[in-house]
Parts: C-alpha cells; sequence; structure tokens
C-alpha cells in the first residue's frame, strides 16, 4: 500500500515540477539557514579545539574569580580585576609533577612608532618559560631571557611589526606600549594556518617581560598562571594539587579557579551550544512557515483534484490509500525543498570559507539533522490536507466541477 502509495504521490509532482519548486521553497530557505548557522558553530568549535591545543599538552591554567558550573563565566576573568599574584606562581611551581609555570598580565592599549599605530596588538607580560611551553618560529631576532627580566624590551608579532615597520626589520628600535618605550628584540614569524583565531591570536601578540611591563604600567596583576605538568603526568591528577597550593597561597580564601584544557573547552562548547542551539530555533521558524506553505499548496491540490479523488474511489481506492498518497505528496515536497536548501547550504558555506576568515564545518549529521527536521515538519503540515482529501465523498467528488 505505502509503495503505491509513493509511487502516485511521486507521479503527481513529477507532472506539476513548477509548482512542487515553488511550495518547498520555504523549506529550502530553512534548511540552508540550519546548515550555515551549525556549520559555522562546528567550524568555531574546531578552531577553538586547535588553537588551545596549540598551546601545548599538559597544561594547568590558574583564573581569577570562581568558576561553577551555574556561572561558568566569572566576570573577574574577563574585565581586567584579578585576585593572582606572584606569591601564587611560586607555590604552583613547587608542586610536584610541574614542570614550567608561566604568568600572563594583560595590559589593554595599542603600540605606536610615530605616527602608526598597531591598534588590535595584544599587548603581554610574561617569562621566557612561556616561549618554552610554545615554542615560536622567529622571524627576526631572538626572545628575551631571565636576565632580561627587569628591561624594557619586547618580541613583537609579525601583524604589530608590519603595521609599525612594513616589510624593515625592527630588530632594535623602538615602540611605545601605551606610551612607554620598550625596544625589540625580535619578531615571531607568520602563522600561514588561516582560521577565525589565525594562529590564536598570537600573531597580534606583543611580548614583554612581565615584571618591566608591570613597573611600566605601574600594576602588579597576574591575570593568568599557565603551568605544564611533566609529559607522564595527567594534568587532572596534579589539578586539586595545584589548587590545595594556590589555597594556602590565598590564606584559605578560594577566589580563583583551576582548569584543565579539557575543562576550559568544555566551557567554551557549553557557550557555544547554548549560542548554537538559540539560533537554530530561531531559523527553525522558516521551516514553520514553509511547512505552512506546503499545507497551503496541498490543501488547494485537493481542492482541483476532487474527481481525481472521486474516480480513484470508485475504481477501489480506500480512504487510508488516498491519505497517504497525499501525505507522502507533501513529505516529498518537503524533502525536495530541504535537498534544494542543503545544497544551496553548501554554496553559502563555501562562499564563507573563500571569503572570510570563518571555515565552516559541514557533515553529514548535519545534514541529517536538517533533512530530518524538514521531513517532521512535511508530515505535520501535511496531515491536514491528506485527512481532507481521504474524507471526500466519492459520489459528491465525481459531479464536482
Amino acid at each position: 500500500m505505502l509503495k503505491k502509495s509513493f509511487q502516485a504521490a511521486l507521479e503527481s509532482i513529477w507532472m506539476t515540477p513548477r509548482r512542487t519548486l515553488l511550495s518547498g521553497l520555504g523549506m529550502t530557505v530553512g534548511v540552508a539557514a540550519i546548515v550555515v548557522l551549525v556549520s559555522l558553530g562546528k567550524g568555531v568549535q574546531r578552531d577553538v579545539v586547535a588553537q588551545v591545543e596549540a598551546l601545548g599538552v599538559n597544561l594547568v591554567i590558574v583564573l581569577p574569580g570562581r568558576l561553577s558550573p551555574e556561572n561558568p563565566f566569572n566576570p573577574m576573568s574577563f574585565i581586567g580585576l584579578s585576585t593572582l599574584r606572584e606569591s601564587d606562581v611560586a607555590a604552583v611551581m613547587q608542586v610536584p609533577g610541574v614542570r614550567r609555570v608561566a604568568p600572563i598580565m594583560f595590559v589593554a592599549g595599542g603600540a605606536q612608532r610615530g605616527d602608526r599605530w598597531a591598534d588590535a596588538a595584544l599587548i603581554l607580560g610574561t617569562t621566557p618559560e612561556w616561549f618554552q611551553m610554545r615554542p615560536h618560529t622567529l622571524k627576526y631576532g631572538r626572545a628575551f631571557t631571565a636576565s632580561e627580566a627587569e628591561q624594557f624590551v619586547c618580541v613583537l608579532g609579525p601583524k604589530p611589526a608590519e603595521q609599525l615597520f612594513g616589510a624593515a626589520n625592527p630588530v632594535g628600535q623602538q615602540v611605545l606600549l601605551n606610551g612607554k618605550p620598550f625596544r625589540v628584540i625580535g619578531v615571531t614569524a607568520e602563522d600561514t594556518s588561516r582560521s577565525l583565531f589565525g594562529s590564536g591570536g598570537f600573531e597580534f601578540a606583543i611580548y614583554a617581560p612581565i615584571r618591566a611591563l608591570q613597573r611600566a604600567m605601574g600594576s602588579q596583576q597576574i591575570h593568568r598562571v599557565i603551568a605544564q605538568t611533566a609529559p607522564d603526568v595527567d594534568p587532572a591528577q596534579i589539578q586539586a594539587q595545584i589548587k590545595a597550593a594556590v589555597l594556602r597561597s590565598h590564606g584559605g580564601s578560594e577566589d580563583f579557579s583551576v582548569l584543565t584544557q579539557e575543562e576550559l573547552l568544555s566551557r567554551l562548547f557549553t557557550l557555544l551550544q547554548i549560542v548554537s542551539v538559540a539560533l537554530t530555533g530561531i531559523t527553525s521558524i522558516a521551516l514553520v512557515v514553509g511547512g505552512i506553505g506546503v499545507m497551503n499548496v496541498m490543501l488547494m491540490s485537493v481542492t482541483e483534484r476532487v474527481r481525481e479523488i472521486g474516480i480513484r474511489k470508485t475504481v477501489g481506492a480506500q480512504q487510508r490509500d488516498i491519505f497517504w498518497q497525499f501525505l507522502m505528496e507533501a513529505l516529498l515536497i518537503a524533502l525536495i525543498g530541504g535537498a534544494m536548501g542543503v545544497l544551496l547550504g553548501w554554496g553559502v558555506c563555501a562562499l564563507i570559507d573563500r571569503l572570510t576568515v570563518l571555515t565552516p564545518l559541514v557533515t553529514g549529521e548535519t545534514v541529517a539533522l536538517a533533512l530530518s527536521v524538514c521531513g517532521l515538519v512535511g508530515l505535520i503540515f501535511g496531515v491536514l490536507p491528506a485527512y481532507r482529501a481521504a474524507r471526500k465523498d466519492p459520489v459528491e467528488a465525481l459531479r464536482y466541477e
């Protein structure tokens, strides 16, 4: 029965291609929107994983402020207020299994040379251990050493170097970091990988010794403490030890958080998933509108094909045969529109990938999700037309003009 109903529905759609395409247009737009948004979300997740992993393996990160499942993003982690201090760095370094520790200080503002500005520069104060934890290829010069902890020297990322010096070698030249003079001793090489975050944002970074930067800025703040554990030690195993060490350093006040890379990623993904679900829900409205369009077209089709329904019932078709035929038609129209939406969405994703830094990731799961939702909407909105067609009286239908 279902096979015959499917064949009849397919034949009806084949005879009216223009009506099929127009009625499935709403589904096309909705499915394309879902494919693009979900693929963008997956692409961002892939980039986040790649950039966090690029920091190195076996990392434990100490952040200011307490993070909890109810409040995974504490404002203290972002607005520059920090409860971390130099004694915390020393405490973490004493934990067995910790190989290296690098404090991080973020400084807002830009870099200047004469009338040239590197507005997007990310100024980082750190120690030489940072360059051991995340090795950088240097285009010019060298990284600073422990003996230069108090000296006003810096290492430029490729973008600030280009904005301030063009193609020239800037080693030995002077730049102003928030109005304070620093001597350039090195330039990191350009990362050719393309992603939403470039090379993790580090192509915009300017590195300076943290003590010198603290003295220049008149601030002793430390915004992150990054610890690298020994290769044979699981960071999760010594996470509790690091937390206990910092807790002792803070006199028992737990105004900080200790996260492994996996936990940091899971918290980032929580936010990304919330945004992705919200956007997908909004774009699903287009599918509902498309489903209403399919229902209207099918209701008109029932009116146009009253005599056909009467003839089919006269030669032996049952109500369920008519019902399944019209329901199959609605489902096929929705799926045809959905297939066009997948192609359109894939094309838009390819265009975004080519013209922007975003790298959408179209997967089979995304396509299956979009088509499944599309088919479900087609079934739901196809029930009423199919029911009306099935309930037609054959005698009255044959008399219909």
